[in-house]
């Protein structure tokens, strides 16, 4: 998934591809949340797509970041803007985590 000028990094990674597929996905930018009939989205899914996406940009950094060592590239913008795109994916991805265990322990201790 290439990253293009002017996009929110967010709802590429939330949508884990560029095309859309209803009404509420175009609205996000990426796929439906929905489903037919009413049925949601395994959240799963959609958390597993974004640890994917944020993996895909990871790798297309470390593959950039050493075509320009080799000196394959020449292109030091590109380079520093997939290296900062793929940085803001995992602190993303890292957030999402972190709150999601907030969530459950409190709902735990609320569960007591």
């Amino acid at each position: 998934m290439k990253v293009e000028a002017g996009t929110d990094l967010a709802r590429q990674l939330a949508a884990g591809t560029e095309g859309t597929s209803s009404a509420a996905g175009a609205e996000l930018g990426g796929p439906s949340l929905g489903g037919p009939a009413g049925a949601g989205t395994d959240f799963a899914a959609v958390l597993e797509h974004t640890v994917e996406g944020a993996n895909r940009l990871q790798k297309a950094a470390q593959a950039s970041a050493a075509a320009f060592a080799r000196g394959a590239t020449d292109d030091l913008h590109g380079t520093m803007i997939t290296a900062k795109e793929a940085d803001i994916s995992l602190k993303l991805v890292g957030t999402v985590r972190n709150r999601l265990l907030d969530a459950f322990h409190e709902l735990w201790r609320i569960n007591l």
